[in-house]
C-alpha cells in the first residue's frame, strides 16, 4: 500500500505517467499506451505523422474545434485508463494518500503546466471546468455597485458575456456594449473604439482575446496597458486563444484570463482555467465555498477546489498539456495559422465569398468566417458535408461558417474546401 500511495503522490508528472496508472490497477500494455509516438522534428512527414496520433475518421474532415477539440489517442487513453481503475479497483482508496477524486486537492503539478503556457506564478492558476465557471467566478466574485460601468463587445460569446448580464441585473450595474467591426481593420482600429468608449464610470472591461464570430485578434495589451492607467480592471475571454495563439498574461498585464482546453489544447471537455494576478485575487470573492474558500496565500488552489469533479477527465488534461508541449507551442501555433491563412486567400479569389475575418493576416489565425452568395450558413454546412464530409459549423443565416484549422488538419483538405466553395458559386 506504501508503494501504491508513493505512485499516486507522482500523479501528475508526466514522467511518471505509465507507474501512475499501473500504480491504480491499469496493465502495463494499457499504461503504456498513453504515451505519444510524435515523430522527429526533421521528419519530412511530420505532420501526417502527427495526424496519426488521432482517432478521427478518414473518410470525415473536422473544423470544428472552435466548439469543441478532438482528442489525441494519448490523451483519450489516459482518461479511459484512469476511468477504468475508478470502475475495477476503487476499494484500493483509503484516503492516506492523494484524492483518487477531482474537485479537492490543489493539484499543484498540473497548475504549473497551466501556469507556464501563459507565463503566470502557479498560485495565480486555478483549474475550473470551463470558460462561463471561470467568467462567472470574476463577476459574481467582484463588489460591484449601482451604476459601475461594465464594457464587453458585441461579439461576446454567452457564456461571457451572461454572467455580468446577471451583474448587472443583481447589482444595478449597467452592461455596455461596445460595436466592434466585422471585420476588423486593425488593432488600432479596436483600441481607438474600446479606447473611446470608457467613462469615469467604467470599472470593467470583459472581452474576448479571440473573437468567436470572426477569429479577430484584439490588442489586449493596449486595452489592458490603458485600463490600468485609469484603474479598471480587465479580465479577457481567451476560450478561442488558448493553444491558438500565444497568451502571456504577464506581458498582457491584465487582472484576469479566463479559459479552456478543450478547444485548442485538444483536452477533453469538463476542463477550464482562470487566471488571477495576485495583487488583483483579493478582490474577487469565491463563488463556490469548500474548505479553502479564504486561501489568499494560494488563490488558485481558492478558485479550483469546487467539490467533487472528475479525476478522469482532470488527468487528460494533464495529458493534452504534455502532448501540447511535446510538439511546441510555437510550432502548433504557426501550423494553425499556415492552414488558416491558406484557407482565407484560397477564399478571397472568389469574389461571391465574404470573408468576416480581417483581412490582415497579423489579427487571425486559424479562425475563419465566411458566407458564400445565396446561401445562409446551415445550407452551406450541409453542402460541405455532402460534397466531402467537411464539417465547419454553420453561424446562421447571415454569418455564414465558421472553420477552423488545427494540426489535424491538411493542406489537401483546406484546398478541398475551396474547390467546394467554387463548385458552389459556379453552379
Amino acid at each position: 500500500m506504501t508503494a501504491r500511495r508513493d505512485f499516486l503522490k507522482s500523479a501528475f508528472r508526466s514522467a511518471a505517467a505509465v507507474p501512475l496508472l499501473t500504480s491504480l490497477g491499469v496493465s502495463a500494455d494499457a499504461a503504456q499506451q498513453t504515451g505519444s509516438s510524435l515523430p522527429h522534428a526533421d521528419n519530412p512527414d511530420y505532420w501526417a505523422r502527427v495526424r496519426d496520433q488521432f482517432l478521427l475518421a478518414r473518410d470525415k474532415v473536422f473544423f470544428n474545434n472552435g466548439t469543441i477539440g478532438a482528442m489525441p489517442k494519448v490523451v483519450l487513453d489516459r482518461v479511459v485508463a484512469h476511468l477504468h481503475t475508478m470502475a475495477t479497483d476503487l476499494a484500493d482508496w483509503d484516503y492516506k494518500g492523494p484524492n483518487w477524486i477531482g474537485g479537492y486537492d490543489s493539484f499543484t503539478d498540473i497548475r504549473a503546466k497551466a501556469a507556464r503556457l501563459v507565463n503566470a506564478d502557479v498560485k495565480e492558476v486555478a483549474l475550473t471546468e470551463n470558460v462561463t465557471e471561470s467568467m462567472s467566478f470574476v463577476a459574481n466574485g467582484l463588489d460591484l455597485k449601482p451604476g459601475d460601468e461594465i464594457l464587453i463587445s458585441d461579439q461576446e460569446h454567452p457564456g461571457g458575456r451572461s454572467s455580468w448580464l446577471l451583474a448587472e441585473k443583481r447589482h444595478g450595474a449597467v452592461v455596455r456594449m461596445v460595436k466592434l467591426p466585422r471585420p476588423a481593420h486593425s488593432q488600432a482600429e479596436i483600441f481607438d473604439i474600446v479606447a473611446k468608449s470608457i467613462t469615469p464610470r467604467t470599472r470593467v472591461i470583459a472581452i474576448s482575446h479571440v473573437i468567436t464570430v470572426s477569429g479577430a485578434i484584439v490588442p489586449a495589451k493596449q486595452i489592458a496597458d490603458e485600463a490600468q492607467r485609469r484603474g479598471i480592471f480587465t479580465v479577457f475571454d481567451g476560450a478561442q486563444a488558448l493553444g491558438h495563439i500565444p497568451v502571456d498574461v504577464r506581458e498582457i498585464g491584465c487582472d484576469a484570463y479566463v479559459s479552456c482546453f478543450h478547444k485548442w489544447l485538444l483536452a477533453p471537455a469538463g476542463n477550464g482555467f482562470l487566471y488571477v494576478r495576485r495583487d488583483a485575487a483579493p478582490h474577487i470573492w469565491s463563488t463556490l465555498a469548500s474548505t479553502n474558500w479564504d486561501n489568499h496565500e494560494d488563490d488558485g488552489y481558492r478558485f479550483s477546489q469546487r467539490g467533487t469533479g472528475s479525476l478522469s477527465l482532470l488527468m487528460g488534461m494533464d495529458a493534452a498539456l504534455d502532448f501540447h508541449f511535446e510538439i511546441g507551442p510555437a510550432r502548433v501555433q504557426e501550423r494553425i495559422k499556415f492552414l488558416g491563412d491558406r484557407l482565407r486567400d484560397g477564399l478571397r479569389e472568389n469574389a461571391k465569398v465574404k470573408i468576416f475575418s480581417p483581412s490582415d493576416p497579423a489579427l487571425c489565425a486559424g479562425i475563419t468566417v465566411y458566407s458564400v452568395e445565396g446561401m445562409n450558413g446551415g445550407k452551406l454546412q450541409e453542402e460541405f458535408w455532402n460534397r466531402g464530409r467537411l464539417r465547419p459549423r454553420s453561424l446562421g443565416e447571415v454569418n455564414g461558417v465558421r472553420q477552423c484549422t488545427h494540426i489535424f488538419n491538411s493542406p489537401e483538405e483546406v484546398d478541398r474546401t475551396v474547390a467546394i466553395v467554387n463548385e458552389l458559386t459556379s453552379a
